[in-house]
């Protein structure tokens, strides 16, 4: 005799296959509880001795109905998007892509009211399409409308001085371990080997250990002068000493988002360069909360753009939509690794939304 196996979510319905298929014949040698593939939650099994003859037809029926359960579960978390589309009167090929793309967007983090926004952009879209071209569209439509959900800053990149002028000062801001010393660096050599500017560097980031030896290394690398710098002072003498560079960059003191006593010290020290741009740097490695706050918090150094950096490690693109619309700035870079200078990249929201959407053959 043959044992088959007849797994469901539910001690009824795993009887009830197992009797569908075997008849009151059959012999159920086992049923009861499971712990679930992967250890999350419980599922049911019952076990039947069937003939050998009919091994191979019971086999088959038991991979229908886990197929089945498999279906159904899926079908349950795209069920929101579904009824939203049904209520909209969208039509079965358009219900099936709205719904996969809610999954998608809702699993990126995305709040439900950009959510919602951007499901009716792509409702309005393939509302008429059939099922050849219904993917297509919605994709495209999407990656439309979480485009245009992320504000980006106009790029005013630094050119060569003139002779009465100024170097042009950047300066970048952020909490504690977000890339702000090694988006600097990657700016640095942009400007530096990419576009032939003189620049020079300031890092006022002295509380740090390894901060001010960190940039000197960089700094070496790419033929560029650099100061410490931890006071007004201090910086208005190491930006005299620069006075020939076209551009400064400052790479200003990390400081916990809640410690507002210390960011109006970072804050002090940062206005006394009289920075042209100041980049908030936030990661796409934060949590959601975490990015809003920091947002919010930085705002007292004023900042005037937004770096997204690490969107190479980020699990969910959603969350940084949201702080920067918060901020009421505009994203001006994203980093995407450790490399200096090569991840680094223009911020351009059809390519942050491509991203945010994943590749097309991966259910997106």
């Amino acid at each position: 005799m043959t044992r088959i196996r007849y797994i469901a979510d539910s001690m009824a319905e795993a009887v009830t296959a197992a009797r569908r298929h075997h008849g009151t014949g059959g012999r159920i040698v086992r049923a009861g509880a499971r712990r679930a593939a992967g250890g999350r939650g419980l599922s049911f099994e019952g076990v039947v001795e069937a003939a050998p003859r009919r091994a191979a037809a019971r086999r088959a029926a038991r991979e229908a109905l886990a197929r089945a359960v498999i279906a159904a579960r899926i079908a349950a978390d795209e069920a929101p998007a579904t009824v939203e589309a049904a209520a909209a009167g969208c039509g079965p090929a358009c219900a099936a892509a709205v719904a996969r793309l809610g999954v998608r967007l809702r699993a990126q983090g995305l709040p439900d009211a950009l959510v919602a926004h951007v499901l009716s952009r792509v409702d309005a879209e393939v509302r008429d399409a059939d099922l050849r071209e219904a993917d297509g569209l919605a994709r495209a439509a999407a990656v439309s409308a979480v485009a245009s959900l992320l504000p980006v800053a106009a790029d005013e990149a630094p050119r060569v001085r003139s002779a009465a002028g100024r170097p042009r000062v950047v300066a970048v801001a952020g909490p504690p371990g977000v890339g702000k010393t090694t988006t600097l660096a990657k700016l640095a050599a942009e400007w530096r080997v990419g576009r032939g500017l003189r620049v020079g560097l300031v890092a006022a980031d002295a509380f740090r250990v390894g901060a001010f030896e960190q940039l000197r290394t960089y700094a070496r690398i790419i033929d560029a002068p650099v100061r410490a710098a931890d006071s007004r002072a201090s910086v208005l003498d190491a930006l005299a000493a620069m006075a020939e560079c076209d551009v400064v960059l400052v790479d200003t003191p990390g400081r916990a988002p809640r410690d507002a006593a210390r960011i109006g010290e970072g804050a002090d020290v940062r206005a006394a360069g009289r920075p042209d741009e100041t980049h908030l740097v936030i990661p796409g490695t934060a949590a959601g909360a975490a990015q809003l706050e920091a947002a919010r918090a930085f705002a007292a150094v004023g900042p005037t753009r937004i770096v997204l950096s690490k969107l190479d490690e980020a699990s969910a693109l959603g969350p940084l939509v949201a702080a920067v619309r918060a901020s009421g700035l505009g994203a001006s870079w994203f980093t995407t690794g450790q490399e200096v200078p090569d991840d680094i990249e223009r911020a351009d929201p059809r390519a942050f939304a491509e991203r945010l959407l994943g590749d097309p053959g991966d259910g997106a």
